[in-house]
C-alpha cells in the first residue's frame, strides 16, 4: 500500500523541523510527503523546501496555495491530493513517535474493516506536563462504538489513519464549517469502521497559539456556542444522509443516536435564544448527548451569568 502524510501548515517554524524530524525517522519509508503551506508569512516555506533538500527527500513537496484558505480547507483539500492507499494528516508542531506509521499500516493491512484508525497520544505542555489520553494505554485495538454523545470527537486528527475509500467518500459530505477530523472521525463512527490502537504513537502539543487552543477559548461565548449548535445541526443533517446512502446493515442504531441529537440541539438553540428556564430544566433529559457533561452547567453559566 502506498502511504502518504499530508502536513498542513502556516506560520510553522519554531517547531516544524521537530516534527519533519519525526517524519524522516519513521522504521518504514513514507511515499509521500505533501506540505500545504497556507500562505505562511514567516519563512515556514523556505525551511521545509530547504530540510527536502538538504536530506534529498524523495516523496516529499511542498505546496504553497495561491491564497489562503483557512486550516479547514486546507487540510481536507491538500488530503484530496495526495495520492495514497492511506493517509495519515499531520499538523506542523508535534512530534510522531517512530514506529506509528508501521503500527498503523499494519493494522490497516491486516484488518480490511477499518476504515479510520486513531491512536493514543501523548499531550504535553509548555510546562512539562504530559498526560496520555483519550483511552488508558492498554496497546489493544478497540472499536469505537456509536454513542449519543458522537459530536465528541476524542482523539485529534494528527492521531488518524485513513482509508482511500472513506477519504475520497468525504468529498461528498464536507462543508466549510467541517474541520476534516469530525468529519472523517464521524463518517468513521457511523459506518461501524472507526477503532483505534491504545497505544500513544504521538506527542501532541499543546501550547497557546494553536489553532485548536485558539477555538477552544472562543468557544466560552455565547455567539460562537451558537455557533457551534448549528454546525452540529448541520452534522447531523450531513450524517443522516450519509447513513442513508451510504452506510450498509442494520441502521436502527445509527437513526435512533441522529434523532437524540436533533431533539436535544433543537431545544438548546431555543434556550440559548429564548432563556427559558423550562428548557435548560430538559436539556438534563439529554445530558448523554453533551459531549463533555460540565457544558450542561457551562450552558446556563452562558445564557444567565456570562456578560
Amino acid at each position: 500500500m502506498i502511504i502518504s502524510v499530508v502536513v498542513s501548515t502556516y506560520n510553522g517554524h519554531d517547531y516544524l523541523v521537530e516534527q519533519l524530524d519525526s517524519l524522516r525517522n519513521q522504521t518504514i519509508k513514507i511515499d509521500q510527503v505533501l506540505i500545504a503551506d497556507d500562505q505562511s508569512s514567516d519563512d515556514t516555506v523556505k525551511l521545509a523546501q530547504a530540510y527536502i533538500d538538504k536530506y534529498k527527500l524523495d516523496g516529499w513537496s511542498v505546496k504553497v496555495n495561491a491564497k489562503n484558505k483557512g486550516w479547514r480547507r486546507n487540510f481536507m483539500e491538500a488530503m484530496w491530493a495526495s495520492h495514497g492507499d492511506l493517509i495519515f494528516p499531520c499538523d506542523q508542531d508535534d512530534i510522531w513517535r517512530n514506529d506509528k506509521v508501521e503500527i498503523m499500516t499494519k493494522i490497516m493491512d491486516q484488518n480490511p474493516q477499518i476504515n479510520i484508525l486513531s491512536s493514543d497520544y501523548c499531550e504535553f505542555f509548555e510546562d512539562g506536563k504530559e498526560k496520555i489520553g483519550p483511552w488508558p494505554k492498554e496497546n489493544k485495538l478497540i472499536k469505537v462504538p456509536l454513542t449519543d454523545n458522537y459530536l465528541l470527537v476524542k482523539s485529534p486528527g494528527c492521531t488518524y489513519c485513513v482509508r482511500r475509500e472513506l477519504l475520497e467518500l468525504s468529498k461528498k459530505y464536507w462543508l466549510p464549517e467541517y474541520p476534516h477530523d469530525a468529519l472523517l472521525w464521524r463518517l468513521g463512527l457511523f459506518s461501524n469502521t472507526l477503532y483505534a490502537v491504545t497505544d500513544d504513537l504521538i506527542k501532541w502539543r499543546n501550547h497557546s497559539t494553536s489553532a485548536f487552543a485558539k477555538e477552544s477559548r472562543d468557544l466560552k461565548s455565547v455567539s460562537a456556542k451558537k455557533q457551534w449548535i448549528n454546525t452540529a445541526k448541520s452534522f447531523d443533517e450531513t450524517m443522516r444522509r450519509y447513513v442513508e446512502e451510504d452506510v450498509s446493515g442494520d441502521k436502527q442504531k445509527q437513526f435512533e443516536v441522529l434523532a437524540q441529537n436533533d431533539r436535544w440541539l433543537t431545544i438548546r438553540e431555543r434556550f440559548y435564544n429564548k432563556k427559558s428556564v423550562i428548557d435548560g430544566l430538559k436539556l438534563a433529559k439529554y445530558w448523554g448527548c453533551y459531549p463533555r457533561k460540565r457544558q450542561y452547567l457551562g450552558d446556563w453559566y452562558l445564557v444567565y451569568i456570562k456578560k
